[in-house]
């Protein structure tokens, strides 16, 4: 039967050149929508990465700090985005009251309960951290100004603190040999403000400031102020550049020298400000879902709700807190907007292909209704020499899905034939069209389409 459907192809060049013309646009036209849907996904999942998003630890006080201003963040929210992982969990949320509650967390930290170590590092990349400490003199004298006390600051990079960057009004003069990768090494290396440089208030003459600093602890004991520890510390600092911004009086350098501050004193940090970028937009919601286990939600009111989880600082057993008293807040307005609009033009790119199946079900139903008519001479030849119905429809039939086929093959070519799915709905819609328009003619007796044809 392929081989007389093969003959009347030959028999009838142009009806069979139309119908694969007609398939072959048809079949284009799909597989570019795909294809122009497909770049738009591409575009989406690029874009997607390539928006940063960032986000701050922050004191509830104040929500939507980029930088976290005055968080006095405790250590062990450090600690979640580093390999220091010293902070370790446990589920209390069974607990009926305190009391067991308590007899939970005092397992924990006696040994006597396996924990759970918990980390966001994979998460986080480009850190950004900023710790201080007030010191008491730099090379044996005290300053103080009307706008604030003399301080280190450490950061973890440049960006820890935006009153040294450019687009606040900064400007920072590197001397030779040294640039803003200090802030990332263990150096101990210093920025002073420009005026205590030009009066040499900071310089000890050598190019190097000595910084000295005191602690004291007071606690009121029955009404009479008592010290209850206290700490003395000095570093010597190289001046590398100078800076023109702020309160004219801090000092900046490597996170990590405020660390050896503290631990001189005796000290326990407490973090200014933590934030980061998201590693991978891609994990957003897996985070969330993780640090949410830590911190709240800007939005929710100033309060210490309950975790249902407790930590404990692994390496001193020491039970922290079980309430969340810190916030997260992410920035992540700008994916938002972007994924909108990249999602209302991969909407409208998935209509119009919808569309076009729709109109090439029509046009199919159309042309091989006009087919048939076109031919239906031949198809009351083959009835008229015997052929019964069913032989007659599966000859023409096949003679048309051939060229349908061919024309299929043809144009989605270029495009792999991607979206097969879509391209064999129009083949089933023809197929489907035809049968019909076939059924509508041989439905006549012969007699009268003879004389109709007449």
């Amino acid at each position: 039967m392929i081989f007389k459907s093969i003959k009347r192809i030959k028999r009838a060049p142009v009806s069979a050149i139309a119908i694969m013309l007609f398939a072959v646009i048809i079949s284009m036209i799909i597989c570019a929508l795909q294809a122009s849907n497909d770049e738009e996904m591409r575009h989406y999942e690029e874009a997607y990465q390539a928006v940063p998003i960032k986000f701050s630890i922050t004191h509830p006080f104040y929500k939507g700090e980029s930088l976290g201003r005055g968080s006095n963040l405790p250590m062990w929210a450090l600690d979640l985005f580093t390999d220091k992982n010293d902070v370790e969990i446990i589920d209390v949320s069974a607990a009926k009251d305190d009391q067991e509650k308590s007899k939970i967390i005092l397992n924990a930290i006696i040994g006597n309960t396996e924990l759970t170590e918990i980390s966001l590092k994979e998460y986080a990349k480009d850190l950004q951290v900023k710790l201080s400490t007030a010191f008491s003199t730099v090379n044996g004298k005290r300053y103080t100004g009307a706008t604030g006390t003399t301080m280190l600051i450490g950061m973890t990079s440049i960006y820890s603190d935006k009153q040294l960057l450019p687009e606040y009004g900064c400007e920072i003069t590197w001397y030779e040999g040294y640039d803003e990768s200090i802030f990332a090494s263990d150096e101990a290396v210093c920025l002073i403000p420009e005026s205590k440089a030009t009066t040499k208030h900071y310089d000890n003459g050598n190019g190097k400031a000595v910084l000295y600093f005191e602690y004291s602890a007071i606690m009121h004991i029955n009404g009479v102020a008592t010290e209850v520890e206290s700490g003395e510390y000095e570093c010597t600092l190289k001046i590398v550049g100078t800076y023109t911004a702020g309160d004219e009086l801090s000092i900046y350098c490597p996170f990590s020298i405020v660390e050896q501050v503290y631990e001189g004193l005796g000290k326990e940090p407490r973090i200014d400000s933590i934030s980061a970028t998201i590693a991978d937009n891609r994990r957003l919601d897996e985070f969330m879902e993780k640090a949410n286990m830590f911190f709240m939600d800007p939005s929710q009111k100033d309060e210490e709700i309950p975790w249902g989880i407790a930590l404990i600082d692994r390496a001193k057993r020491e039970y922290i807190c079980d309430n969340y008293r810190y916030a997260i807040d992410i920035n992540d307005d700008n994916l938002f907007d972007l994924a909108a609009i990249l999602e209302e033009s991969i909407k409208f790119n998935r209509t119009v292909t919808v569309f076009v199946v729709i109109l090439s079900v029509i046009s199919g139903f159309l042309v091989g209704f006009l087919m048939v008519r076109r031919r239906k001479r031949d198809i009351m030849l083959m009835r008229m020499v015997g052929e019964s119905n069913a032989r007659v429809y599966a000859g023409f039939a096949l003679e048309q899905m051939i060229c349908i086929i061919l024309g299929i093959v043809i144009g989605g070519a270029y495009y792999k034939w991607n979206p097969i799915n879509n391209l064999a709905i129009f083949a089933v819609a023809y197929f489907i069209a035809l049968s019909l328009a076939l059924a509508i003619f041989m439905s006549k007796k012969l007699i009268k389409n003879i004389k109709e044809d007449e």
